[in-house]
């Protein structure tokens, strides 16, 4: 821990693939037909330096993309571009478009012989240049600044599990049914806002943190990064065009920007305001940032300062004997025997070894843990933590309300969120369906206690008992 004054540098650089590409996000092969919005990577540098000499640092890296499978290839691309920088202490989150390309080959049949497509492989290189551009940028442009902090609400994303009265649960069910009984967990509409100020005292750029996939376009054929366009256009209105967002999705695996419930009504509210639902989500969003603006703390220069990085090994979901030789009999069943077999829609998931139950089975008495990293960095009164998976709500509210931090901002989808998959709570796990069962996730319940448990010590170390700020 240091507590000094604060150099920050911002940049952001344009990620839309400048050929066709695959398209992540659906269980079907899309490919690009265009832009509807451009995807981009906005990234902070933030440099503590103390009156003894001492520093502490941290680079934020926010990208619109599905998930991140390309980090150490990063890092190696910024080797000897970034003196002073220790790539360690970058982290890197996305907002989980399903309108951006793959990074890896296999998930999707590809288009053959067309020379306007540019694979998964050749996407990832140009990509990972273009992102250590960013951050590169971002370092050399620190300067002297200033931080606030601010707090508000935004219902932007709702719980998407159903359940029913048979103890079942099923992602996107029907809410119109009989034996619908209710949405699964609660809502998480809290906003967290970190803003920068300059010199001169002007806002360079803001976080905001909030629990929603950017998924509005998820079914479309154009690269988009869906409502945070509309809040970056929304930023710049109010802050000048050189004002930067940097999003963050906070615990949100059982959230969604589409809603199960409301849909008359929402639709028919925005047919009379003549707006879409992503623009209806970033008035939302951009109304809690004149609020955070307008009542958030004074700027300070000086905080206190702390970057951990924690590799948390947690206890892997286990496949059962009986999974095992489920999934073995699938090859062997006719068509009508498959739609009837529980495993039924998931016997075709393209998405890697999580969903190789035979795999799995036969290796993980080998290999029980699942290794993530995980960072935590205190600035001031804040701290942010990070994870991989695709959290849901529960777990964020956990931690939340255990952290001694003023502000918590929790960060789900980074530094190696494409090995993450979803992370259930029992309650799904009981309920089952997409999102919750052993092809959606490495980690059940068991090892999401022990991520809230981990996260909220690695917190909790960082603030002293005298300066616990949080009111009981």
């Amino acid at each position: 821990m240091i507590t000094g004054t604060m150099k920050i540098g911002w940049a952001r650089v344009d990620i839309t693939p400048p050929k066709k590409t695959l398209l992540q996000g659906q269980f079907h092969a899309r490919v690009s037909k265009g832009t509807l919005s451009p995807l981009t990577a906005t990234a902070l540098a933030l440099e503590v330096c103390a009156a003894d000499g001492t520093t502490g640092q941290v680079v934020w890296l926010s990208c619109d993309l599905p998930a991140e499978s390309f980090k150490a290839e990063l890092v190696a691309k910024l080797a000897r571009r970034c003196p002073g920088f220790d790539p360690t202490y970058l982290t890197l989150n996305c907002t989980h478009t399903h309108n951006a390309s793959p990074v890896r080959r296999g998930m999707y049949e590809e288009p053959q012989n067309d020379p306007d497509f540019m694979n998964p492989d050749e996407y990832r290189n140009w990509l990972t240049g273009r992102l250590a551009e960013a951050i590169v940028s971002a370092w050399k442009k620190r300067q002297t600044g200033t931080i606030s902090r601010g707090f508000g609400y935004a219902v932007v994303g709702r719980c998407r599990r159903a359940t029913y009265t048979d103890g079942s649960a099923r992602m996107y069910g029907q809410t119109q049914s009989a034996d619908f009984q209710a949405l699964e967990a609660c809502d998480d509409h809290a906003v967290n806002f970190l803003f920068t100020h300059n010199a001169a005292g002007k806002v360079s750029g803001v976080i905001i943190n909030l629990a929603c996939p950017s998924q509005c376009d998820e079914n479309g054929e154009e690269f988009s990064s869906d409502f945070w366009h509309e809040v970056r256009a929304g930023i710049a209105k109010r802050f000048g065009a050189r004002a930067h967002l940097l999003p963050q999705c906070a615990p949100a695996g059982d959230a969604s920007p589409h809603l199960m419930l409301d849909q008359n009504e929402e639709k028919d509210l925005r047919d009379r305001m003549k707006v879409n639902d992503k623009q209806i989500i970033a008035r939302r969003i951009l109304a809690a940032v004149d609020e955070a603006r307008t009542h958030a703390s004074p700027p300070v220069a000086e905080v206190a300062f702390a970057h951990e990085v924690k590799t948390f090994r947690l206890p892997r979901l286990m496949v059962t004997p009986e999974q095992y030789e489920m999934e073995k009999r699938i090859p062997t069943l006719s068509e009508a025997e498959r739609q009837k077999n529980p495993w039924g829609f998931e016997r075709i998931w393209p998405f890697g070894p999580v969903c190789n139950i035979v795999q799995r089975y036969e290796q993980q008495a080998a290999n029980p843990l699942h290794e993530t990293e995980c960072h935590v960095v205190r600035v001031g009164d804040v701290v942010f933590a990070t994870n991989p998976f695709e959290l849901f709500v529960d777990y964020g509210t956990r931690m939340r309300a255990r952290s001694k931090a003023l502000q918590t901002f929790l960060v789900q989808l980074a530094d190696g969120s494409g090995n993450g998959f979803y992370l259930p709570t029992a309650r799904a796990f009981a309920g089952g369906h997409y999102s919750a069962l052993i092809k959606s996730n490495w980690v059940g319940p068991e090892g999401g206690q022990v991520l809230v448990d981990e996260t909220v010590s690695a917190i909790n170390t960082l603030f002293t008992a005298e300066e616990y700020p949080r009111a009981r």
